[in-house]
Formats: C-alpha cells, sequence, structure tokens
C-alpha cells in the first residue's frame, strides 16, 4: 500500500469514526426528545385508524433509561366534571282485571261447552285460560284479578239458591300459569259452598303460591323497595265505608301504593250508581291510590279523582260461569306509579288495554284475547263515553 492508500485508509476511518459519533447523537437526540414531548414515540392515544373501544398500544408506557414514563394524568375539565346524577328507580306497573271464574255452575259442570270440558280438551289445561295475555303479564310488577267461584272440594254441599261456582283445587296452577299474582275474596260466590268451600279455596291458593285479600285479609308486598297493599270489600252500601277508610288510616302512606277493590254495582249496568260513586271517592280521600271495580261482569267507566284512577267496573275476563254472554268487551287496566328518588310514591297514570272475553267469536272459550284495530277502538270509545258522564255533576 502506498503513501496516498494509507492516506486514503486513513480518511475512511475518520469519516466512518464521525459517522457513527454523529449517528449515536442523532439516535440520543430522538429518545431524549421523544420522552419529553408528544412525539409518536411517546404518544398514549391509539392511532385514529384504530376501531373505537380498542386499548392502546401495549409499548405507549416504555423505559427510558433507568426512568419509566408516567401514564397521563386525568385533565383538569374532567377532575371538574360533575358526577351523573342517579338514576331514577323505575316505576312500579301494575295490571288488573276483573271477574274470574275457573269453574263451572253447580249444574252444568262438564257439560258440553262448559268451562271443564273446553279446558279438559286443551293440550295443557292449566296454561289455557290466560294463554292470551300471558305474555303482558309477565313482564309487569303485579297483576291483580276477582276470583269469582270457589276451588270448593268435591264433597262441599253448595248453599241453597242462587248460582254457585266451583272448580276443581288443582286448577289454582291456571293462576301462576296464567301470571296472575293476587286475587281479590271479597264477593258474592266465595263462600258458594259454605266455610268449608272458603277454607279449600284458600288451601289451594296457598299451595299454588297465589296471593289473596278482602275483607279482613289484608295482602302486604314489597316489591323493588316499595311497599304494595290490597283491601278488598263486597259491596257499595254505605256501612262498607267506615272500616275501609279506618283501615286506609292506618295502611296508607307516602312511601306505600294502596289498592282498594270493590265488589259492587247493578249487574249488567253499564251506568255507575252513586253508591258506587261516593265510596269510591271516599277510598281515595282516605289514601287510596288506585280504585278496582267489578261485579257488573260489564265495563263501566273511569273516574280520575283528586290525580288517582277509579276504574268502575272491569267487565268478565276468564268467566267460566257464562258459556254464551251477551257483551263479550273487557278491559285491562294498567296503572303506572312513579317512585321518586327519596322512595315517595308520585304520580300515577292509568291505560285501557281493550280485551274480549274470548277467542271464539262463535261462543266464550274461556281465554281472553288483545284486541287489535277497529275492535280496539271502539271498546276504548265505549269506555271514553262511559267515563265522560261520570264528568256531568248531574250523573
Amino acid at each position: 500500500m502506498g503513501p496516498s492508500s494509507s492516506r486514503t485508509a486513513q480518511m475512511l476511518r475518520r469519516r466512518w469514526l464521525w459517522a457513527g459519533l454523529a449517528e449515536g447523537l442523532a439516535l440520543a437526540g430522538v429518545v431524549a426528545w421523544g420522552s419529553a414531548a408528544a412525539g409518536p414515540l411517546a404518544s398514549p392515544l391509539p392511532s385514529p385508524s384504530d376501531p373505537p373501544g380498542r386499548a392502546a398500544p401495549e409499548d405507549v408506557t416504555r423505559s427510558v433509561g433507568t426512568e419509566t414514563a408516567r401514564p397521563a394524568r386525568p385533565s383538569d375539565t374532567a377532575a371538574r366534571r360533575p358526577p351523573a346524577p342517579p338514576v331514577p328507580p323505575r316505576p312500579v306497573i301494575v295490571h288488573a282485571v276483573g271477574d274470574c271464574a275457573l269453574g263451572d255452575l253447580h249444574d252444568v259442570a262438564g257439560a258440553p261447552g262448559s268451562f271443564a270440558a273446553v279446558v279438559a280438551a286443551a293440550s295443557n289445561r292449566h296454561d289455557y285460560p290466560f294463554s292470551g295475555v300471558f305474555d303482558l303479564f309477565r313482564h309487569d310488577d303485579l297483576t291483580v284479578a276477582n276470583l269469582e267461584g270457589t276451588f270448593a272440594a268435591p264433597h262441599r254441599r253448595r248453599k241453597k239458591g242462587g248460582f254457585a261456582i266451583r272448580g276443581v283445587p288443582g286448577d289454582a296452577a291456571m293462576l301462576v300459569q296464567g301470571g296472575i299474582d293476587i286475587v281479590d275474596l271479597a264477593n258474592n260466590h266465595t263462600h258458594d259452598y259454605g266455610p268449608g268451600g272458603y277454607d279449600d279455596t284458600v288451601a289451594a291458593l296457598d299451595r299454588a303460591g297465589v296471593g289473596y285479600f278482602g275483607g279482613a285479609v289484608i295482602d302486604r308486598r314489597t316489591i323493588r323497595g316499595v311497599e304494595v297493599v290490597n283491601l278488598g270489600y263486597l259491596g257499595g252500601h254505605p256501612r262498607v265505608k267506615q272500616g275501609m277508610v279506618n283501615a286506609l288510616r292506618r295502611e296508607a302512606g307516602p312511601r306505600n301504593i294502596v289498592i282498594v277493590s270493590f265488589h259492587w254495582g247493578m249487574e249488567g249496568s253499564h251506568v255507575t250508581h252513586p253508591l258506587q260513586r261516593a265510596l269510591g271517592r271516599a277510598a281515595v280521600d282516605a289514601g287510596a291510590d288506585l280504585v278496582l271495580g267489578h261485579h257488573p261482569h260489564v265495563v263501566q267507566g273511569i273516574e280520575r279523582y283528586r290525580g288517582r284512577p277509579i276504574v268502575y267496573s272491569l267487565g268478565n275476563f276468564v268467566f267460566g260461569a257464562n258459556s254464551q254472554p251477551a257483551d263479550r268487551d273487557a278491559f285491562i287496566y294498567r296503572a303506572r306509579f312513579d317512585i321518586t328518588g327519596s322512595g315517595e310514591v308520585g304520580g300515577v297514570t292509568g291505560e285501557v288495554i281493550p280485551v274480549s272475553m274470548t277467542s271464539d267469536p262463535r261462543r266464550n272459550d274461556f281465554r281472553p284475547r288483545l284486541l287489535q284495530g277497529v275492535a280496539a277502538d271502539r271498546v276504548r270509545k265505549k269506555i271514553d263515553a262511559l267515563s265522560a258522564r261520570l264528568r256531568d255533576p248531574a250523573t
């Protein structure tokens, strides 16, 4: 190698050393810059191309020498943001239906077209009667019905005179399978088979797990933290008033829901009797949140008094005691009770859900169905017209 070659080699070695030094300084500068600012290596944010919800890359936090980069701190704006307001409690939803006779009249038991014959032909007798409305009831908080009749044992003798209704004790399971939670026993057919028949009925309900109330029996239950009380009374006579008022004064309060059911009015009459109105209003004055009525076997109007609904007659529902009713219109009443953040019962609103007490236009098949379209509108207009009469002080 000559002198020129030696000088050339030395120059190359110097250039290589300077290049290596420059590269090392440049790399050091990049790392230092990236650790001090929101450069691409230090950014904790995902790329705009990342799909929503994807976690930040795992290498956001990395070691720089002996120091570990700290995760980003919440911004001052986020720290000052007020907490989200508490979610208000869900409302309590109650459905109410009218007269349910889950049995036959004493003189037609088991005859063709009778309740016993029709349900015996169904594939599942306990599901059958309420199968047209079960989907509605299973999504509420409480479903209330009037049990018009008994589950008396076969050896029980009926009272003399009048109609007597008896169902099979095991058929109390129909109520459970249909979504009925609680029944009123304060009516004129509960004792059709005497005290023994009443005891049989209560025992059948207990075995099935169905609640009951009426007369001296009061049902209290807690639904999502709110106490719901059900009271029931037979007849609209003025003598019923004082006992009802006394009970309401004991039971009613701002933090519970009190529902009062009356078996009252004239059978077959769409007109509300003045005694019904006096008693219904007295119940509201004493603290009732909702008043329900049955016994006429046809619908009557609805009055809103002091912000509380009085439903004078819901009509029939599953009614095994009549295979050919002249009037098949009925309705389910849906009540919505709003609950405040402090646990008090606020306002109550209501909705009429029109039904036919039969799914068969030729006869009563003891299976109520929800009405739609023109048929539903007709029933609503009928109830609206009856309700409008209640707003006239002369009626």
